[in-house]
């Protein structure tokens, strides 16, 4: 058992690093490239750092075991957005003033309303499949929404011009070729960091007796949420908001995409369940999308920038992640 901690140790060490690195490389690409904030952290970086859900989710489809899949998903993206409510608590002086493109917009809408679809199904114990193709509507709902918000945030941040509010560059002598191949060089070994550290998570999950739904969002949802945890942070302390919002934000559509290709196959039935826990993990998740939401439009309000409203709203986030924990803990 001594062994797994140690793997589980370096990893989080080696994770730590590169994930401070590749969120330094997508800030310097944002400001050398044309690129916006929405497709380098929304999408590019979101991408990458999700891929261990997607191993898990697909290995606990194939597994026969959907629970482990919609708690790691859910529970991920419960956990990462209360990344983002911490960060607003901690770094409230540096955010008060931050701008957001509307490429956050964009994730923001489609990840409220696929939670939103989700939550109803899963409270009311309704499952809808399309004929002809048998699939889950959810499923459907997941991988469109996903492929409609690729465009959009694009196009919503480059006619906002979102990099004309972007704080200065950190000088670099590294030419843009430099930096996309060491950005590469860092994606490969966090994928690979990131699947090592998400199969010592399940084997010291099982080594405990964790339930597998609250082992999903808790003890696997935070740990293949950790590169998203640093290069939040990162970002932020390079002054960068509106990047580690997004990338959240995106991580979080991304998410529910890997949600739906679970679902896909998972050939006994369907990956979206309807048990108690599940039913917490939707309202919750629902809640803490709809104060990001009312957040982020305030944040569009020239009038309404103050350390305040970035408290508060960081308190309101940090707390639903709380009240989750509460009621799983009383479902046990």
């Amino acid at each position: 058992m001594w062994w797994v901690w140690i793997i589980y140790i370096l990893c989080l060490v080696v994770m730590g690093y590169v994930s401070i690195k590749l969120a330094k490389y997508v800030d310097l690409l944002q400001h050398r490239t044309k690129l916006s904030g929405a497709l380098l952290g929304g999408v590019l970086l979101a991408g990458i750092t999700s891929l261990p859900e997607l191993v898990t989710s697909i290995t606990g489809a194939f597994m026969n075991e959907p629970d482990l899949t919609q708690g790691n998903i859910i529970g991920s993206n419960l956990f990462d957005v209360t990344i983002i409510g911490v960060v607003m608590i901690i770094y409230f002086n540096r955010i008060k003033n931050a701008r957001l493109s509307s490429g956050n917009g964009v994730f923001l809408w489609v990840c409220t309303l696929i939670t939103a679809c989700i939550a109803i199904f899963v409270l009311f114990d309704v499952s809808i499949v399309i004929p002809f193709i048998n699939v889950n509507f959810l499923t459907l709902l997941c991988i469109t929404l996903y492929v409609l918000s690729l465009f959009l945030s694009n196009n919503a941040d480059i006619a906002d011009n979102a990099n004309s509010a972007l704080e200065p560059a950190v000088d670099s002598t590294l030419a843009v070729r430099q930096i996309v191949i060491r950005f590469i060089i860092c994606s490969l070994v966090l994928v690979g960091v990131s699947i090592a550290i998400t199969f010592a998570s399940e084997y010291i999950a099982a080594e405990y007796g964790l339930g597998k739904g609250l082992a999903g969002a808790l003890f696997l949802g935070v740990a293949t949420s950790l590169p998203e945890i640093i290069s939040t942070f990162a970002f932020v302390r390079l002054g960068n908001f509106n990047t580690a919002f997004c990338n959240i934000m995106g991580t979080c559509v991304f998410n529910y995409l890997v949600l739906a290709i679970a679902d896909v196959c998972y050939y006994s039935g369907t990956v979206f369940l309807t048990d108690l826990q599940s039913v917490y993990l939707s309202i919750c998740m629902l809640a803490i999308c709809i104060f990001s939401f009312i957040f982020y439009a305030l944040k569009r309000r020239k009038t309404k920038r103050s350390a305040l409203l970035t408290i508060t709203f960081g308190v309101l986030i940090s707390l639903t992640y709380v009240t989750f924990l509460l009621l799983s803990a009383y479902c046990l």
